[in-house]
């Protein structure tokens, strides 16, 4: 759970500093979640089948998930839509969960921290020309 949580800011935080370098270039960066898709053929196809026909259906029931045609939709705005051009450093999310919602959000403290998002960015770099 901490390392899927970790991963997330870590996206949040290396979309940040993205959007800051490419800011002089008039590109844009930001960052979405579609929100849970726990579908057995999806993310969850790598999981125990059963384990991933029941998670699906409770979270279904909860009403927490979201679809794989939402996810893909919610992809596809956020790499096509007009009205996201001159937008960058955004973070949007599925407000409230399961309604099929896509909302601009706020990250959290942690993940606005410039100095750690410059941190990541050229930790990120040194592994990558390593």
């Amino acid at each position: 759970d901490k390392a899927y949580k970790d991963s997330k800011l870590a996206n949040l935080m290396f979309a940040a500093e993205a959007a800051r370098r490419l800011a002089k270039t008039g590109a844009t960066c930001n960052s979405f979640s579609p929100g849970l898709i726990p579908s057995p053929n999806g993310f969850f196809k790598y999981q125990n089948p059963v384990f991933a026909q029941i998670f699906n259906l409770i979270a279904g029931v909860v009403g927490v998930s979201e679809t794989p045609q939402f996810g893909g939709s919610c992809l596809a705005f956020m790499a096509t839509d007009a009205s996201l051009d001159k937008t960058t450093g955004g973070w949007y999310d599925t407000e409230p969960p399961g309604k099929h919602q896509l909302l601009q959000h706020l990250p959290s403290a942690e993940a606005r921290d410039v100095d750690k998002q410059k941190l990541l960015w050229e930790l990120s770099e040194k592994l990558v020309s390593a």
